[in-house]
């Protein structure tokens, strides 16, 4: 779709609209219509589903994006966030201490600690303290046996689990930790002029 205005991605923007590149969460539907554009695309806004542009088509985007999640020469791509879960650049702070861990988009030109760049799933070491307890005691002939306490100890990551047993109320997946989460679309502006359009 070929934006009607081409003001440069930095230009001023008046109030109450966002600049090209901006990407939020969106909860309704994307279907798309019979002539193959959706609502939100009509309004300057696309789905972030890592999909080839033209750069002559989309120039404000390209000026925001430029090649950081892939493409060449005429096109590029633009960001694929289905499934994931955004965090906000450590730019330099400390807040993200593996950040060394972190990969630029595949087939992408952007920074390997910069924005687009991914970081896999991980657990951080951490510690359970649990009880056991003890074998019975056998009594004597005569007399009373005394009952022993139970042990207490502490279970690190990466420890024996083959005698430990999971709450009921555990979820155990053996492809992520994840905490509760809700789907949603994530959309990216790319244009002014379709808004302006319809004003």
């Amino acid at each position: 779709m070929m934006p009607l205005h081409r003001p440069p991605f930095f230009a001023p923007v008046g109030f109450g609209e966002v600049p090209v590149g901006a990407v939020i969460p969106f909860a309704g539907s994307l279907d798309r219509q019979d002539h193959g554009t959706s609502p939100i695309e009509a309004w300057g806004w696309m789905f972030c589903d890592g999909r080839v542009l033209a750069i002559a088509q989309y120039p404000e985007l390209f000026a925001a994006l430029g090649f950081v999640y892939g493409g060449s020469g005429r096109e590029f791509k633009i960001p694929d966030y289905r499934g994931y879960f955004l965090r906000g650049a450590a730019a330099g702070s400390s807040v993200d201490p593996d950040a060394d861990q972190r990969q630029p988009p595949e087939g992408g030109q952007g920074e390997a600690q910069g924005v687009g760049s991914i970081q896999s799933f991980a657990l951080q070491t951490h510690e359970h303290i649990y009880s056991s307890a003890p074998a019975p005691a056998t009594p004597s002939n005569t007399g009373q046996a005394a009952g022993a306490p139970s042990a207490t100890a502490t279970l690190t990551t990466g420890g024996p689990t083959s005698s430990l047993q999971p709450p009921g109320t555990v979820k155990v997946s053996a492809s992520e930790t994840r905490p509760v989460n809700v789907y949603v679309n994530y959309l990216i502006k790319f244009t002014y002029g379709l808004q302006r359009l319809h004003r």
